[in-house]
């Protein structure tokens, strides 16, 4: 044989020779450790994620609920197909993926008809995927700061068991029920090949959803309600016009309705508002979003849930505290005088006429401060605010009413609040203040309704609430008192002879109520917060054909109540009951 023959021989030898202890090593020496290797680079878990609940109306309209988007990744580096995915996807460059992110969103909520296309050009691109997740949308949306919102969660919500993708409630229902709505992510193993494609998968553990809720709001209700709100702003307006004054662009309240047999809240409105669905767009529209949060209108804000100065609707707390002690009776008189003189100073009534003798009752139909006045100096002004503030706190002012909401506590305030807070002793003129609603007393729309379904239904009441429950059980509040019936004819007189005759005398379900205008710190006329709470039919322990029904109306520094919040009351209490907003008139013969 040739000598160079054997020399390429012996060539191609050495390298089989080296060629398969190589193999040897790797298959029989260190095959455990790159048999583990290939396993971990083709199978990984992956969370599957987990359905939040939905939200519903009291009559199975879905408010809130979930769909599947499909999202691109880039995850940086090259691509193929790069100009015609960047074209579908409307961009004309790839963007940096930022240091610290594993990838970045380059395309969100992609149209169905590009989804086919695109998994075909991603297939086998391990810098590109698809993902699809979990979006929220209302579809019958209601105030978003009473049904709030979902977000992605934050840093700190990663660091508490949240995943990206998930939804995190951030104001209203949805924030204040997240534990009840979310749901709890699976698991499953995913095997993929050499190119990054799936092969097949395996659930682990299925994903839990989270519970359905019922609301006991009734959408039908829930629209009248916010678009009484809405159309208060010409009533609004027609007072500034009256006094001069500059108008407004929007009105800004709240309206709270309520069945007060059940306390089921059957509408909760707030204005201005915004819709839910502004914030599940993706990519988010940051500077709408930011347009929201600087809006000196606070359109965040649920003014539901918010204290205000309740003025004359705080007068039949006053009333009954009055009552109940035996300070006054039911044919007590004074004179509804324009004005007194107390301390130094002159505290005048809403009209500048003597509008004569008067009981509790009238005091009530037409808002005489001056009755309330002087019934307060003849109880001794000192000591009878303890004995206003612990009946106020026996109507449900001053805490929380149990809402599922975030609320505030209101402020019922009395000689040891002031002692601690401010080190100073009460005074007898601040009484006379918080007697008729003004002074440091504060309440919010929903505990005024709370309130006047407990006089409605002399003492009994369920706390108010947003939830259906299963088996219609909630909290019952007993109120004591003798003189359920005297109050409740009082505001039975608001509404045939009193503040609120004008509108409602003439309404075909017979109602009863009050009016409130509430002083705001200026005391500018015309920059009064407005309120009216009525309720019906009258008397609510009577047989009638017309369910039972409470409503409040609040209007931030809109005037008067009887212009401003008793229309939107009136329009919502039509509504409800399927009625014309006025008795017509007999035809003339």
């Amino acid at each position: 044989m040739p000598e160079r023959v054997r020399l390429l021989l012996a060539i191609i030898y050495f390298f089989l020779l080296i060629l398969v202890g190589r193999l040897m090593q790797l298959q029989v020496f260190e095959h455990s450790k790159y048999a583990t290797l290939a396993r971990g680079n083709h199978q990984r878990t992956e969370t599957i994620p987990a359905l939040r609940g939905r939200i519903f109306d009291r009559n199975g309209t879905p408010i809130a609920a979930n769909r599947i988007a499909v999202d691109l990744l880039y995850r940086g580096g090259p691509i193929r197909f790069t100009s015609r995915i960047l074209a579908i996807v409307g961009i004309d460059h790839l963007p940096k993926v930022p240091p610290g992110e594993e990838e970045i969103v380059l395309a969100a909520n992609l149209p169905d008809k590009w989804i086919p296309t695109l998994a075909e050009l991603t297939a086998g691109q391990p810098n590109l995927r698809l993902e699809e997740r979990i979006e929220r949308y209302y579809p019958n949306p209601i105030a978003g700061p009473v049904i709030g919102y979902v977000q992605g969660p934050s840093a700190t919500d990663l660091k508490h068991g949240y995943e990206r993708g998930d939804l995190v409630g951030r104001a209203g229902i949805e924030a204040a029920l997240e534990n009840v709505l979310r749901g709890r992510r699976g698991l499953k193993l995913v095997e993929v090949n050499v190119h990054g494609e799936v092969i097949r998968e395996q659930v682990l553990t299925p994903p839990q959803p989270g519970r359905d809720v019922r609301l006991t709001i009734d959408l039908n209700l829930q629209r009248s309600a916010e678009r009484a709100l809405a159309e208060a702003l010409d009533d609004l307006n027609a007072g500034r016009k009256k006094l001069g004054l500059p108008p407004e662009t929007v009105a800004k309240g709240a309206l709270v309705a309520l069945d007060p047999l059940s306390g089921e809240i059957l509408a909760m409105a707030t204005s201005p508002a915004y819709d839910p669905n502004l914030f599940t767009r993706r990519p988010a529209p940051a500077s709408e979003i930011q347009s929201l949060q600087t809006d000196p209108a606070l359109p965040l804000l649920n003014r539901a849930v918010q204290s205000y100065t309740p003025g004359s609707t705080f007068k039949v707390v006053s009333a009954s505290a009055l009552l109940e002690a035996g300070k006054v009776a039911p044919n007590t008189t004074f004179r509804c005088l324009p004005f007194i003189r107390f301390g130094g100073q002159i505290r005048r009534n809403w009209s500048p006429r003597d509008m004569g003798p008067m009981t509790v009752q009238e005091a009530l139909a037409y808002s005489c401060n001056t009755w309330f006045y002087q019934a307060v100096i003849e109880a001794g002004p000192v000591r009878v605010i303890d004995t206003i503030a612990a009946r106020a706190r026996d109507l449900g002012l001053g805490q929380s009413t149990g809402l599922e909401l975030a609320e505030k506590r209101g402020l019922v305030p009395d000689r040891s609040w002031k002692k601690e807070r401010f080190g100073e002793p009460w005074y007898p003129g601040e009484t006379l203040s918080v007697a008729i609603g003004q002074g440091a007393v504060m309440a919010t729309p929903v505990q005024i309704a709370h309130m006047l379904a407990l006089i409605a239904r002399s003492g009994q009441s369920p706390s108010p609430h947003l939830v259906l429950s299963p088996d219609g059980s909630h909290k019952r509040k007993k109120v004591e008192g003798l003189f359920w019936h005297t109050l409740q004819g009082g505001l039975r007189k608001t509404v045939t002879e009193g503040t609120a005759s004008s509108r409602l005398k003439n309404f075909p379900v017979p109602t009863a109520g009050k009016t409130g205008t509430a002083e705001t710190p200026g005391k500018r006329a015309g920059y009064e917060h407005a309120w009216y709470m009525g309720f019906g039919p009258y008397p609510l322990d009577q047989p009638s054909p017309y369910p039972p029904f409470v409503v409040v109306a609040f209007f931030e520094k809109a005037g008067e109540g009887s212009r401003v919040a008793l229309p939107a009351v009136k329009k919502v209490m039509a509504a409800f009951w399927e009625v014309p907003e006025s008795t017509p008139k007999p035809a003339t013969p």
